[in-house]
């Protein structure tokens, strides 16, 4: 395999060395690029070929396509959250002491690096993984004039050496890698091996720790999701390729939790041993119809503040609440318990319900 990809990388060169400033080649080469897999590859030759015909609406917008595919559509929403931007702007400016070197695990656009930048961090490396994402990041650093004080790292943090590219251990260490089910990026194999390779011991870590919550909850829309006669056919064995959860917004009106919430799973972001893997509980009802359960992420800031995601109707996070179906909806009294259990492997969670 890796002599295929050898002397596909051999015919690339020699067709841009045959065919230099050619446009349309190098576009070709970059969607190519993106099918085998090398994203860095593609967008270098997407940028390089936008610049060489700034005025070719055709060359534009295929290069665009190339780029923008390549960056997940929920950066936008999470860079208008402004609770998330709030929240992690007031603990970088009471964390942040003159002089200290941040680390800045998954640039984006680069704001939370500059956020850091401002609060006083003497330098902040920022790396990112999405090479478009990091281009973008590094211009946006330069146009607010924090190049001198901001550098970004195009890679993963787990390529990172500390001493040639950082200059040292971060002092602090910031981090917004988080998906909806907290784990989901890999965060917690990413801040083990930060903690471990790229931070000062004892370290500030932002936020600190998280937990995955869940209550009991009644989604009024849960039944439409499913299929049974339609056209005179029966299609009920459709319903086996239904989803196992569902991503709604939290201040969903059909959505309403039917009891307290509890902790599923705490993480410690600083904690470099292996988290325990599954947890058990029992959800308690306070009484009507319950069709699954609902689940959200809390994350502790620092010892001062903390920010959560928790439905309800003024729910405003860029984070969506997953809900998971019973098998079957019930009527629960008041007291009623439901047990549920659930796994991780450090970058997937899985909750069901027990025979």
């Amino acid at each position: 395999m890796e002599d295929d990809i050898s002397l596909t990388d051999k015919a690339s060169n020699a067709l841009l060395q045959a065919a230099p400033g050619n446009v349309k080649v190098m576009l070709l080469l970059a969607e190519q690029s993106r099918h085998r897999g090398d994203l860095n590859r593609a967008i270098q030759l997407a940028f390089a070929a936008r610049g060489l015909a700034a005025d070719d609406g055709e060359t534009a917008a295929t290069a665009a396509d190339i780029i923008n595919r390549s960056v997940p559509s929920w950066h936008l929403a999470l860079v208008r959250d402004q609770q998330r931007n709030t929240a992690f702007e007031a603990a970088l400016c009471r964390n942040v002491k003159p002089g200290m070197r941040v680390l800045d695990v998954g640039a984006g656009t680069g704001l939370l690096a500059m956020m850091a930048a401002r609060a006083g961090a003497d330098q902040v490396y920022s790396c990112e993984l999405n090479p478009a994402m990091a281009a973008i990041a590094k211009d946006i650093v330069q146009a607010n004039g924090l190049d001198s004080q901001i550098k970004i790292l195009p890679k993963s943090s787990r390529k990172i050496e500390p001493a040639a590219e950082m200059e040292g251990l971060a002092d602090l260490v910031v981090s917004e890698i988080f998906g909806s089910d907290l784990v989901c990026e890999e965060v917690l194999p990413v801040m083990r091996d930060v903690v471990q390779r790229l931070a000062k011991p004892g370290a500030r870590i932002i936020p600190m720790s998280g937990d995955i919550c869940v209550a009991l909850a009644n989604w009024d829309d849960l039944e439409a999701q499913s299929v049974a006669d339609v056209s005179g056919f029966d299609l009920r064995h459709f319903n086996q390729l239904k989803k196992t959860h569902y991503k709604l917004q939290g201040a969903n009106s059909k959505l309403k939790l039917r009891g307290p919430a509890q902790d599923l799973f705490s993480f410690d972001f600083s904690d470099t041993s292996e988290p325990n893997p599954r947890a058990a509980i029992d959800l308690v009802a306070d009484g009507g119809p319950i069709n699954g359960v609902a689940q959200w992420i809390r994350l502790q800031m620092d010892e001062e503040a903390e920010l959560e995601n928790r439905p309800g109707p003024d729910a405003t996070s860029s984070w969506a609440c997953l809900f998971y179906p019973l098998p079957e909806p019930l009527a629960a009294g008041p007291g009623t318990t439901i047990r549920i259990e659930a796994s991780h492997n450090g970058n997937r969670l899985r909750l069901w319900f027990p025979a």
